[in-house]
């Protein structure tokens, strides 16, 4: 009786643990990128981040770029997004209109991301969230808030 009670005590545990899915945080950050090159039909951009949670890292973006129905802009997708640090990487995938302004300047709107597959650390991780910036002088500075579980 008493193995059966500590065995219903152990089960009744595990299933709590397992149910209860880690809260998601707040968070925001800062990406500088620029096209690297292209290959075909992609364009490779990458640089570095600052994230308030996950620190400093380096960026990689496959994207391809689509007309949009507005003149002038552009719907760019990323097909792969990943983040590098020293504790994993996160992939995912995004999307932004890029617009080229009548003053001669370059705006990315409208920018989502979903990072859903992690590697080291960020196993079972995520990071989703908005992004938009300026593009000068060939960078790009993306302004982003998300969330991160």
């Amino acid at each position: 009786m008493r193995k059966l009670l500590l065995l219903i005590v152990v089960f009744t545990v595990g299933v709590s643990t397992v149910a209860v899915a880690a809260p998601s945080q707040k968070t925001s950050g800062t990406v500088y990128a620029g096209v690297t090159h292209a290959e075909g039909d992609d364009l490779y951009v990458s640089g570095d981040f600052k994230d308030k949670i996950l620190g400093r890292g380096a960026i990689v973006y496959v994207t391809t770029v689509d007309a949009s129905t507005e003149p002038g802009s552009f719907l760019v997708k990323a097909r792969k997004i990943t983040i590098y640090t020293r504790k994993g990487t996160l992939t995912g995938s995004g999307e932004a209109i890029q617009t080229y302004n009548p003053d001669g300047t370059t705006s990315v709107a409208d920018g989502t991301f979903s990072l859903t597959k992690g590697t080291g650390a960020y196993k079972g991780h995520e990071l989703k969230g908005k992004f938009e910036g300026p593009q000068v002088d060939g960078v790009y500075q993306f302004s982003y808030t998300g969330r991160y579980k």
